[in-house]
């Protein structure tokens, strides 16, 4: 089956015919699928907009000065729309869809500037109304996963009550972030905004069942707009596979540095669940807003993750030192029979 390749940008705005048109035209010879957000669409021009992209779309519309979210369809390959949810307010679209014959349920979501913990809440419910196990959300969700690794030159942490939901989301529907899956230890933006601050704010949530599909993921490089696009490019297998069970390499309890960032992961999971963190007690004595059930399952999925990209990490070191050491071998080889 070939490559599906989905794309995700905030636009800032596509009232403008020319940029519109310039947009649709970009982002079609790019992606596959073409989630786009802050579109400022209206129910009004939706069929002109549709029009001018050429083939089968999905609006959800608000204002020609705010919001809106696009899900456009290129029609190199197979795909069947089942069902769909349609916010009214233009924040998100959901869509149950069969692609090259293998079912999901597609989000595309705008998150609230503020700190909205009820959003994520309500797209949870929308997205679990679909039986499909596989789902893939994507969008400006403005909220990002880890302060210290998706922002730069901010003061403080925006938005922390919505992270915090967004974790329990990732909990529940057994959702993971794929660019820092496939990218552990990077630091790269989508948003750049004034006085040089940075952040993550756009990037896609996939189930992890579908994580074996993702070719590669990638944060693209901006275009008319002060947000870059974000890609996954999936490859469906013929035969349809389910989840799997993850069991954990113990082989990793002897790095001394994969230990220490258990270490804090734990730390941090604690200490974003505290119900008062201002007071110095031990661990054991703390009180916590979640359940001890919900905060060990958080601890846990943490650690999984963790674990999941140091094992990457330490298997493309690897080929990486092998690589090299059987290039200086073929020299020494040639080295050797030339003389």
């Amino acid at each position: 089956m070939s490559t599906i390749t989905i794309g995700s940008v905030n636009c800032r705005g596509l009232s403008e015919t020319v940029k519109r048109i310039d947009i649709f035209t970009k982002y079609k010879d790019l992606y596959d699928i073409t989630i786009l957000v802050d579109t400022h669409s209206t129910s009004e021009k939706e069929k002109q907009w549709l029009h001018e992209w050429g083939y089968v779309g999905k609006f959800s519309s608000y204002s020609s000065k705010s919001r809106g979210v696009a899900i456009l369809f290129k029609n190199t390959f197979e795909f069947k729309i089942h069902d769909e949810t349609i916010d009214l307010m233009g924040n998100f679209i959901i869509v149950d869809i069969t692609i090259q014959d293998y079912r999901i349920t597609l989000a595309a979501i705008y998150g609230p500037n503020n700190d909205d913990p009820v959003f994520f809440e309500n797209i949870k419910h929308k997205i679990s109304r679909y039986s499909n196990s596989s789902i893939v959300v994507a969008g400006d969700w403005n909220v990002v996963q880890d302060y210290d690794m998706d922002t730069l030159h901010y003061r403080s942490e925006n938005n922390p009550q919505s992270k915090a939901k967004i974790h329990e989301v990732m909990h529940e529907l057994d959702l993971l972030d794929i660019w820092r899956q496939q990218h552990p230890f990077d630091n790269r933006y989508s948003w750049r905004g004034p006085n040089h601050k940075q952040s993550r704010l756009d990037y896609f949530m996939i189930t992890s069942d579908i994580e074996a599909f993702v070719v590669s993921s990638d944060i693209g490089i901006s275009y008319r707009s002060d947000h870059s696009p974000v890609l996954i490019n999936l490859k469906f297998s013929s035969q349809i596979r389910g989840k799997g069970t993850w069991k954990f390499n113990n082989s990793l309890l002897r790095e001394t540095e994969f230990i220490e960032k258990v270490k804090g992961d734990i730390k941090t999971v604690i200490e974003e669940y505290e119900s008062d963190p201002s007071i110095d007690i031990e661990t054991e004595d703390k009180q916590f807003n979640i359940s001890y059930q919900l905060l060990w399952d958080m601890i846990k999925m943490k650690v999984r993750g963790s674990a999941i990209s140091f094992s990457s990490f330490q298997k493309k070191e690897g080929n990486k030192k092998e690589k090299d050491l059987l290039y200086k071998i073929s020299l020494l080889d040639e080295k050797t029979f030339g003389e």
